[in-house]
């Protein structure tokens, strides 16, 4: 699957991050709050998505005394973070850089960012209050949503049809109801595919409002192991034991496209990033997929989750930060650049505006005409605002990965619970189970 398909998960809160923030300072300002930044100005940015180079030079061709500068780096904390991490320790860091949401803290725990407060001003209602709670630490505002991955569900309509599931499951209830019904007509079908690693088990969780992380005062809380998370390895351990979801949780995975292919599977969560996913691995099967709202655990409730998504923020050491908070907006909020980020990278907005682009309001076909963004939008408004992160996402990634692939959901959380606990400790932190 190609970068722009590859999963990240959207997850921090100011909250949550209280104590990471208290020791973290802005840099020096070259320009004053409430002032235009003075040029010429010139900076870096580095980032990887797709179509990124092309609003850089939409920006340059309308901001003649601010150039920027693009730099491709490789996605992920093994390739890009790696850079930015070598360049801030050799002073040569770019002023902006591209930074899922869910690395925020740990950015934190380096120093790595700039308080962009004082230069958000009114760009802070632009977006949706919960990109702004993930972007932010202390009541600061670290970075500028561009990008988000609102959770839904991925159903195959004619294989629906074929079984006698006259709607999408509205409820984790109707879906496992669904999933036996299918399991009975055809013990080689399955309805969906089970959690496999942290990036699963925190949007599942995310929607049940149980945060895994908090702050009390200067140290931090972890409970990982809580009654939303016990609930959804309850849940979907009990669908795994009969057999009734593959045991996958990629829809990019080539064990997933063989058994869709073949009609083996009707259905998977995942988040709107997902969708081109779909389109670039099952091409032949367009017009056979719809798009519905995540199940939720109430019925006529609303709630929701995000997987994926980031944030552009600006770098320790910038000497230019209100320029560079002011391109990060056009980024983010350019009718232009966010179509560019569109069509070049499927990027599903974090803008409110963004969310109304144009280009977001036909059918598509590969959906049977449907128009999935409505369901996206509706999606996203949808997500709880209190979801919190800790600075060590990528330890609890390996941990519950490796959990889960030795023993039962449940198992998996309690361990992780215990090892995310350590690993803050190894970090010099205050931290007590929550």
């Amino acid at each position: 699957m190609a970068v722009p398909f590859k999963r990240v998960i959207a997850v921090a809160s100011a909250a949550g991050l209280a104590l990471l923030a208290a020791g973290c300072s802005s840099s020096g300002d070259a320009s004053s709050p409430g002032q235009s930044a003075k040029g010429p100005v010139s900076m870096e940015f580095w980032g990887w998505a797709p179509g990124y180079d092309k609003i850089v030079d939409q920006w340059n061709a309308s901001h003649p005394d601010v150039h920027i500068t693009y730099k491709q780096i490789p996605a992920g904390a093994k390739g890009g973070y790696d850079q930015m991490t070598n360049a801030e320790a050799a002073g040569t860091a770019p002023c902006l850089a591209q930074v899922t949401y869910n690395d925020i803290p740990s950015m934190l725990v380096k120093n790595a960012l700039t308080d962009i407060t004082p230069y958000a001003g009114a760009d802070k209602s632009k977006f949706l209050d919960w990109t702004i709670a993930a972007s932010s630490a202390g009541g600061k505002l670290y970075g500028i949503p561009v990008d988000i991955g609102p959770v839904v569900l991925y159903y195959r309509a004619d294989l629906f049809a074929q079984y006698g599931i006259t709607a999408p499951p509205a409820t984790w209830a109707e879906y496992a109801a669904d999933a036996q019904k299918v399991h009975d007509a055809d013990p080689t079908v399955q309805f969906g595919t089970a959690p496999q690693d942290a990036y699963d088990m925190s949007y599942l969780t995310w929607q049940t409002g149980r945060p895994w992380f908090s702050a009390d005062g200067s140290s931090w809380k972890v409970s990982v192991d809580n009654p939303g998370t016990r609930q959804v390895a309850e849940y979907w351990q009990d669908l795994k034991d009969k057999k009734l979801v593959m045991n996958n949780g990629n829809a990019w995975d080539p064990a997933f496209d063989k058994a869709a292919e073949s009609g083996k599977v009707l259905t998977f969560v995942n988040a709107a990033w997902a969708a081109g996913g779909l389109k670039q691995d099952l091409k032949d099967q367009a017009g056979k997929w719809a798009v519905a709202p995540m199940p939720v655990w109430d019925a006529g409730t609303e709630a929701g989750a995000n997987s994926g998504g980031s944030d552009t923020v600006v770098l320790k050491g910038c000497k230019s930060p209100q320029a560079a908070e002011q391109f990060a907006v056009f980024l983010a909020t350019d009718q232009q650049a966010v179509s560019t980020g569109i069509k070049e990278a499927s990027l599903y907005p974090a803008s409110k505006d963004g969310q109304n682009n144009p280009l977001l309001s036909q059918g598509d076909p590969y959906f049977g005409s449907q128009n999935p963004y409505d369901v996206f939008k509706a999606a996203a408004a949808a997500v709880p605002s209190n979801w919190v992160v800790g600075p060590s996402f990528g330890q609890m990634e390996a941990d519950y990965t490796n959990g889960i692939g030795k023993g039962t959901y449940s198992d998996a959380t309690a361990q992780v619970q215990q090892k995310t606990i350590a690993q803050i400790k190894s970090l010099g932190l205050s931290v007590s189970n929550g």
